[in-house]
């Protein structure tokens, strides 16, 4: 692993007193992931976070996302990107909340509608400047041209992913490999072109959505975001639901498909574009979990994305 994801608070005292020229003020760590370490400031009135990573492309990807930001998409402004350490730091405006995903099952329920208005905040973002589909980097452009190229593209095992090599370790989970070949055929008779291109956030269940009185108050964390199949995110919900029983999916898309009677909204082939969408989840997490050596995920994976498609 790079160290930045080691990052101390003495060293990012360090490293912000040099940046700002004088001390910081309540630094705090007040998050980390799978990719960077999180720490709170204060310098004069304004609340800020600074993030140490190894990926710049995903701080520059925050950076752009801001533009789409709405009331119902609060998205935090980036407001400075550079080298730190042996990565980067990213330095933003600081939203205050708790994730989404630790909330009860009364507070999920007063939540929904928010999380409905910020779906199709995104579902109706304006991406005439961008182009391509899947995921598009700090210049707007995603490198494939269509929804299904992107799709089929999980079977590729190239050096420029994050997880070269994984084709040939998958081989030792058997269960695994069986269900990853099973997915990539079936992915190729269900992908279609058929789809709006929009944008997506596609991990918003990793402590990267706020929330405080009933109201979303950061997302933040664009480095999965697509530009493609808005149901995407809603497929995003549904396959992961078992591992976050609190929050009642189905009342999510309830509510989601009311909004779109609501304004007219008809996505035509739903559940065959949803089911390329939870293969292509399934695909990706097999991936990940094997480049971890995780293979207990893996075996996990591999029977969620079987049961979300009908087989057992």
């Amino acid at each position: 692993m790079d160290k930045t994801e080691f990052i101390t608070l003495g060293q990012a005292r360090t490293f912000l007193t040099d940046y700002l020229g004088s001390e910081p003020a309540d630094l705090a760590l007040v998050g980390e992931g799978a990719w960077s370490r999180c720490f709170g400031f204060q310098r004069g009135d304004a609340e800020l976070v600074i993030r140490f990573g190894k990926y710049l492309d995903d701080f520059r990807k925050d950076q752009l996302a801001a533009a789409y930001a709405t009331p119902d998409l609060p998205i935090p402004q980036v407001l400075d990107v550079g080298p730190a350490f042996d990565g980067y730091f990213a330095v933003s405006r600081r939203g205050h909340g708790v994730p989404l995903e630790s909330l009860s099952v009364a507070e999920w329920l007063a939540i929904v509608p928010a999380v409905v208005a910020a779906l199709e905040a995104m579902r109706t973002a304006d991406l005439s400047a961008t182009s391509g589909f899947g995921g598009w980097g700090a210049d707007g452009r995603a490198p494939s041209a269509s929804w299904s190229a992107f799709l089929l593209a999980a079977g590729e095992d190239t050096p420029d992913r994050l997880t070269p090599g994984w084709r040939e370790r998958l081989a030792a989970s058997p269960a695994g490999d069986a269900a990853f070949t099973w997915g990539i055929e079936l992915l190729k008779e269900v992908a279609s072109d058929a789809v709006p291109r929009c944008l997506t956030h596609c991990d918003l269940i990793n402590r990267n959505v706020l929330v405080a009185d009933a109201r979303i108050t950061a997302v933040f964390d664009w480095g999965c975001s697509l530009y493609g199949d808005h149901l995407y995110d809603l497929a995003w919900f549904e396959f992961w639901a078992p591992w976050m029983p609190q929050l009642d999916v189905r009342t999510l898309r309830a509510a989601l498909e009311r909004r779109w009677r609501e304004v007219g909204y008809v996505p035509e082939d739903k559940e065959p574009r949803l089911t390329a969408c939870y293969l292509r989840i399934g695909l990706d997490h097999l991936i990940y979990n094997t480049h971890l050596g995780d293979w207990s995920a893996v075996a996990e994976v591999a029977a969620r994305m079987r049961a979300m498609v009908g087989e057992s």
